[in-house]
């Protein structure tokens, strides 16, 4: 394989798991929206990690109450774009390599 052809592998892997990363961060807003949902499942120690993980200038940004009894975050909204954007440069990226 032709050193070309391996950056772009690498940077599609790259972007899936950025993709990933993204589509997990939606589902956990989704489901801090419930009351409850995140001790039941027990996530509350994964939340605190994740808010602990992000900047200091996003975290705890946003955080709005819904009518179900949690919480819609903001910040874990707006870093799950970013990766989704990050994700897209990258595929592009990789197309232009190959």
């Amino acid at each position: 394989m032709d050193s070309r052809r391996a950056l772009a592998v690498a940077l599609a892997l790259l972007g899936l798991a950025f993709r990933l990363f993204a589509l997990f961060l939606c589902a956990l807003t989704v489901v801090l929206c419930f009351n409850g949902v995140a001790t039941m499942l027990g996530i509350v120690n994964l939340v605190v990690d994740l808010t602990r993980a992000l900047p200091d200038v996003i975290a705890g940004y946003g955080l709005i109450p819904t009518p179900f009894g949690g919480v819609f975050r903001f910040d874990f909204a707006v870093v799950a774009v970013m990766c989704f954007f990050v994700d897209h440069l990258l595929g592009r990226i990789s197309r232009t390599v190959r």
